[in-house]
């Protein structure tokens, strides 16, 4: 996953959204070729507009919440809205709004959100956006790219308490907020397989590690001994030596234990609900103590320098996170594979956006609407009120992901043909 600067990095800043004709005239024009030249998506699936199109222009508001899989969901999300003829409103990382795109972004419905914080402008714009009932706002509640196309990571609350907020802010009683479920995943066209592609790709990997190319085992056994020789090393750092057991075990053993002695050492104990708190809420608590202890004014040098290398762990452990560990051997498919593989790159070889390895289809599908007003009133108890819309969010994006179905078999693919491994002098060259 990407390692965004955070605020001791790259300070905060707000920048108010606007929508500037030019500039959406320009990004329309735009969309399609920068989706094939950066991210190689060169046909769409889109269905369930029948869900969308009636809350359009009614006077309601329109909250829509797609997964986050990958870097190209925000450039769908904008193909969506030029289909529909509307432009949308983005929350989006404050760390994307550099060099041009602070210019650009904002001219295009873009606006910044501190996600380490409680950031009160980011939260107030939104619910201000929804208010209006104008255009549509997107928000990508899992707030992370987690590379898992067929998997949804637990969703954060605050997209569902900026509208929960803004059907208060209604002019009309009668009028409500919908929360839009969307369900994103990318297919590798039929007529191409990226499988020779992704083993030239171990072979830069492997070659990285300094290892013999393992062009003996298939794809999926050949990234699971890659990922196993580098938990090893990881476990080794933090551990003092390796373990045992399943993969998926101890990725999360090992994640849980960097989680538990920053929260030790950097949270403080009356703020600490690890039991209660899924894992990217945990990182999350843990980036913003370690933040709040680097800006403290009697922080001295060598402090500092103990928070960086917790924030480094933090991170380390929301890596691990990424990996569920049985994600490729539960349903061995091309996109799974190509999916960890991206990962790979990301973390092992330093590329900040990793280009696909063949031309791809996204696939976009929207659900039934949620009714925030309808649930508000049947929560009872306003605190109940939005754990539970997440939890049925969460459900219903789930639900359309699972009917997309899973991708090519790699069974399907065919063999790459490849040259016999060249001598370890040559292979480490």
């Amino acid at each position: 996953m990407n390692k965004l600067p955070l605020s001791d990095q790259l300070p905060y800043q707000f920048l108010a959204p606007s929508l500037d004709p030019l500039c959406l005239w320009y990004a329309r024009r735009t969309a399609r070729s920068m989706l094939r030249r950066d991210h190689r998506v060169e046909a769409f699936d889109i269905d369930g507009l029948s869900h969308l199109r009636p809350l359009l222009g009614q006077g309601d508001a329109v909250l829509l919440t797609p997964n986050h899989t990958d870097h190209a969901d925000s450039h769908v999300m904008f193909e969506l809205s030029r289909r529909l003829g509307l432009p949308f409103y983005y929350m989006a990382a404050y760390q994307i709004f550099v060099g041009k795109e602070r210019w650009f972004l904002p001219r295009i419905g873009a606006f910044p959100v501190d996600r380490e914080g409680a950031d009160l402008k980011a939260f107030k714009t939104g619910v201000d956006l929804l208010a209006k009932a104008k255009n549509p706002l997107v928000i990508f509640p899992e707030g992370e790219i987690y590379h898992l196309n067929d998997r949804l990571t637990p969703l954060r609350e605050g997209a569902i308490a900026v509208a929960a907020t803004a059907v208060k802010r209604l002019a009309d009683p009668a009028k409500t907020v919908w929360i839009v479920p969307v369900a994103l995943k990318y297919r590798y066209l039929d007529n191409h397989d990226p499988t020779p592609a992704l083993h030239a790709l171990m072979d830069d990997l492997e070659r990285r590690a300094t290892w013999w190319l393992q062009r003996h085992l298939s794809l999926v056994d050949r990234i699971y001994h890659y990922a196993q020789g580098m938990l090893c090393l990881k476990e080794y750092e933090y551990l003092g030596e390796p373990q045992r057991g399943p993969l998926a075990d101890r990725l999360a053993s090992l994640r849980d234990f960097i989680l538990n002695r920053v929260e030790a050492s950097r949270v403080p104990e009356k703020s600490r609900r690890s039991e209660a708190l899924s894992v990217p809420e945990r990182i999350k608590q843990a980036r913003r103590a370690c933040l709040d202890c680097l800006a403290g004014e009697k922080t001295t040098l060598d402090q500092a320098a103990a928070v960086r290398k917790d924030l480094h762990d933090v991170f380390v452990a929301a890596q691990l996170y990424c990996y569920p560990g049985d994600y490729i051997r539960d349903c061995p498919t091309l996109e799974r594979a190509a999916e960890t593989l991206m990962k790979f790159e990301e973390d092992f070889l330093g590329v900040h956006i990793v280009k696909p390895r063949g031309p791809r289809k996204a696939v976009l599908r929207i659900g039934k609407p949620i009714n925030v007003r309808a649930a508000l009133a049947a929560a009872g108890k306003p605190r109940h009120a939005i754990p539970a819309i997440t939890s049925d969010l969460e459900s219903r994006i789930q639900s359309l992901l699972d009917a997309i179905g899973p991708g090519r078999p790699l069974e399907a693919c065919t063999p790459p043909k490849l040259p016999s491994a060249p001598n370890l002098k040559a292979n480490h060259s």
